[in-house]
């Protein structure tokens, strides 16, 4: 008997920080705590400009090695690259290779990770959990987009998007206790003023389908911005205050 459902997740990579300062080095540059990081459990963390602004996200886990960061293939040279500008004469080293990851959901495996962003996503492992069936990517994504949860570069924009517009609060990817980081006074500062215009929204999509980043018009007024979709499902960036015109150009929110 099947006990659920997994998928490899396309073009992921692993950065490894390690070294006796790795882990304060870290602290001192994300959005989420150090101190939750462990062998057993992904941590999930951004870091943003010193502006406030995204700049990549990742999963961290204790390995043997170091700290490993596991993020999307196609931006892991760019965020190594980033890392070591800030290295100074901390004694840390810097490594970047592929790494197989799967998601796993729709029944128990003990002893793999939860993805803590959304209690329904199941597991995310780099292993397939035993008694589990191999299901296309496609199944995992509508899944993933019917529950609003980003997937990194498909749906952050890289120097426009802030910790409140990515609800990176709801999906577990920031401490307002850990102290200071990059980008940490905007954030405070729009997390307790309640400052946020706009957010990502899972969106069920009628009509043409718009590319990814591509503005919603409404009469001529922008009310957001397409993210990533499949099918009829999708994310969008949109004004709080513009939900009921995004109906009018065929994007609903679920």
């Amino acid at each position: 008997m099947t006990k659920g459902y997994y998928t490899i997740l396309p073009g992921r990579s692993a950065i490894t920080v390690s070294g006796p300062d790795a882990a304060d080095f870290l602290q001192g540059l994300i959005t989420n705590d150090m101190a939750h990081v462990s062998a057993d459990q992904p941590v999930y963390s951004a870091l943003l400009t010193p502006q406030g602004k995204y700049a990549f996200d990742f999963f961290m886990t204790a390995t043997a090695e170091g700290i490993a960061l596991e993020t999307d293939s196609a931006s892991a040279d760019d965020l190594a690259k980033r890392l070591a500008m800030f290295k100074l004469r901390k004694v840390i080293t810097i490594d970047v290779k592929p790494v197989e990851v799967f998601a796993a959901w729709g029944g128990d495996a003990p002893g793999h990770a939860r993805d803590h962003r959304h209690a329904n996503l199941g597991y995310r492992t780099h292993t397939a959990p035993d008694g589990f069936e191999a299901a296309d990517f496609d199944v995992y994504d509508r899944m993933r987009l019917s529950l609003g949860v980003p997937d990194g570069i498909r749906d952050f924009a890289r120097g426009e998007d802030t910790v409140a517009d990515m609800n990176l609060e709801a999906l577990n990817g920031v401490s307002f206790t850990k102290g200071c980081y990059m980008g940490q006074e905007l954030t405070s500062r729009m997390h307790h003023r309640g400052l946020a215009k706009r957010g990502l929204y899972p969106v069920k999509i009628t009509g043409d389908i718009l590319p990814p980043f591509t503005d919603i018009m409404i009469d001529g007024n922008l009310i957001g911005e397409m993210r990533s979709s499949n099918g009829d499902l999708g994310l969008a960036m949109l004004r709080h205050d513009a939900l009921a015109q995004a109906a009018k150009a065929g994007i609903t929110r679920i």
